[in-house]
């Protein structure tokens, strides 16, 4: 009964408003359709304003959306009134532009609308006759929001990077059908603008001035048989806290929870009180919104002309599922029963809330050098700064070392090839933390560099006694590598006897300084003589015979050589097979992305970067760079 009789005045209001010329004042059907989330928090949206629903409620919220989305809302307004809502945006370069449409509607039997008035007083007479009406009441939206970081370019002032701006502009479709009705259609148009401000990434607050075009100027409604309608303009202002939160006053877990609270006043109307809206919205985990809050309205005290503000309980669910959100919202109104209503809302493109990875704990220390620290110098510095502050001793391999403003240093010799230090920090004489530095010293050449493309395995073979430099202290890496310096090199690198003997060739005699390894290398069959009877000792190496050679040194597998190797090794190259093989076993990887120049000569360095992934050696260097052992 009191549903019929909600609806029954409004017919009358609507009857009375086409029986005078005086302007009379419109109701605006986006109050109610503004999305589940809001409805679920009150309405309390003013401050925080963060995604597509700022179109009907704070434009400029807009600016903040980076991505385009969509959504849609229906519900039953004190189950009579059939709600619906549509709502998308675009983010561009000049700002986010967003389209929304509210619309509500009723059909309903009613007494015969005629009314007569008695001493002024509108009376409708009685009847037990019903006749059909419909009423339709709806609103489309272009909006706009920005940020004013742009303006910088212009005007250096500090504050623009905090605000927002915005705006909706608003065409409204109105249509009353039924006996006795004629000129049942209103057009009208109004203006909403938004100012939204963030001091602090906890804080947000907003202030929106609905209907703010003037009589004058257009904000009005125009029904067909000539009465005009105003909408009479609505200061909001409002604030969000981010009250837990990644960026909010605290922290806890995945938890965040927003506090919002809005006001609304209305500029020439005494007889109507301000209004609250006050709204929570808790997210324990990424995928769920828990949201309550309390939505006032006006309503009639009883005394003609005068309004009062009820308190309307609300509640909500959204639950975030990749990028899709469905929000529920329960709305009171006017604490009577049969006036709850349910509201429902999918949305696509909200963005959610990313699920954060498990945090990593502090460390205790900040050390120099780092772990895992590859060096050529025969000292290093240890320094660290203390961060637990638990810890009030530090020790270095048992060794304490002063500690001064939460920091300390201390010089260390360190031997070649793998070094360790444990740093140990303590309260007193109880362990509070350790933490380790494992430093590889490797060996140095003055002419190559820590940050040559083959220092490493050139120091690493050199350490392990696989090559030697020359007497100045130098490497020589660019030089070339003669055959007798390959076999020598190759035949040392396996640790094998090696005895002098006949060699059959015509150009080494036994009395040559590598002749011993030149034989051990022909027994092992990794180099051959040529068909003159020659083996040309101190003939340069191409990079042809040097990884044919390597390859048959470290026992590759013959490719079946599905395609060619390298652009310049075409497949009737007498060594392709042998490159093929190499490049499979990643042995030139150093050479990936250029020509293989077949013809060029091998130097030095190719030798050690080649070597130092075949055989045996291959498996001293994975030792010797493992950080896993031997500290």
């Amino acid at each position: 009964m009191k549903r019929i009789t909600a609806v029954f005045v409004l017919v009358v209001f609507v009857l009375s408003s086409f029986s005078s010329a005086a302007t009379k004042v419109a109701t605006d059907p986006s109050r109610v359709g503004v999305g589940a989330r809001l409805l679920g928090m009150g309405k309390s949206f003013v401050g925080l304003a963060d995604d597509l629903n700022s179109i009907f409620i704070n434009p400029s919220g807009l600016s903040r959306i980076s991505n385009w989305q969509v959504t849609s809302m229906t519900g039953k307004f004190i189950n009579e009134y059939d709600y619906v809502n549509l709502g998308g945006v675009y983010p561009t370069d000049y700002g986010t532009f967003g389209f929304g449409f509210v619309g509500g509607s009723i059909g309903f039997t009613a007494p015969v609308g005629t009314t007569e008035a008695i001493d002024g007083v509108r009376i409708i007479p009685s009847s037990t006759e019903g006749v059909s009406y419909s009423f339709g009441n709806s609103v489309m939206l272009l909006s706009w929001g920005k940020d004013l970081k742009g303006l910088r370019r212009f005007y250096d002032w500090e504050y623009f990077d905090l605000l927002s701006v915005g705006a909706s502009l608003k065409f409204f479709g109105l249509n009353l059908s039924g006996p006795g009705i004629t000129g049942g259609t209103a057009t009208g148009n109004e203006l909403d603008l938004g100012l939204q401000i963030q001091p602090d990434p906890a804080v947000r607050a907003g202030i929106v001035l609905q209907n703010a075009l003037p009589y004058a100027g257009g904000g009005k409604i125009t029904w067909a048989n000539g009465t005009d309608e105003t909408l009479p303009s609505t200061l909001k202002l409002g604030l969000s806290l981010q009250v837990i939160g990644e960026k909010g006053f605290n922290q806890m877990g995945e938890h965040e929870l927003s506090v919002n609270v809005d006001r609304d006043f209305f500029p020439g109307r005494d007889n109507i009180p301000q209004l609250l809206h006050m709204g929570v919205e808790w997210s324990p985990v990424p995928m769920l919104a828990l949201r309550t809050g309390i939505d006032q309205e006006t309503v009639g005290t009883g005394v003609a002309g005068f309004l009062d503000a009820t308190d309307n309980f609300t509640a909500g669910v959204g639950v975030f599922w990749n990028e899709f959100r469905f929000d529920y919202a329960y709305h009171q109104y006017s604490h009577l029963a049969d006036n709850d209503t349910h509201y429902f809302s999918l949305s696509y493109g909200i963005p959610g809330r990313p699920v954060k990875e498990p945090e990593i704990p502090l460390q205790s220390f900040s050390l120099s050098p780092e772990d895992k620290s590859i060096v050529y110098d025969k000292d290093t510095t240890i320094t660290g700064q203390v961060r637990n502050r638990r810890i009030n001793r530090v020790a270095i391999n048992n060794s304490e070392v002063a500690l001064a403003n939460n920091r300390f240093e201390r010089q260390f010799s360190l031997k070649l090839g793998k070094n360790s230090f444990l740093i140990s920090g303590m309260d007193g004489d109880r362990l509070i933390d350790d933490a380790k530095i494992r430093i590889l010293r490797l060996s140095s050449y003055k002419d190559v560099p820590a940050d040559y493309w083959a220092a490493v395995p050139i120091s690493i073979l050199a350490m392990e006694k696989v090559i030697s430099g020359y007497p100045d202290g130098t490497f020589r890496p660019e030089g070339n590598i003669t055959r007798a310096e390959m076999c020598t090199l190759l035949v040392k690198s396996t640790g094998l006897p090696v005895v002098g003997r006949e060699l059959g060739f015509n150009d080494v005699s036994t009395k040559h300084w590598a002749a011993p390894y030149i034989a051990k290398a022909v027994e092992l069959g990794v180099v051959k003589g040529y068909p003159d009877g020659t083996f040309k000792p101190n003939g340069n190496i191409t990079r042809a015979e040097g990884v044919t050679i390597l390859a048959r040194f470290g026992k590759l597998p013959e490719s079946r050589l599905m395609e060619v190797p390298f652009a310049d090794v075409p497949g009737r190259h007498w060594a392709v097979k042998f490159v093929a093989s190499a490049r499979e076993a990643g042995i030139l990887k150093y050479l990936e992305g250029k020509n293989f120049e077949p013809n060029r000569n091998l130097t030095r360095a190719e030798v050690a970067e080649m070597l130092s992934k075949t055989g045996t050696v291959g498996e001293k260097v994975e030792n010797v760079l493992d950080w896993a052992r031997g500290y």
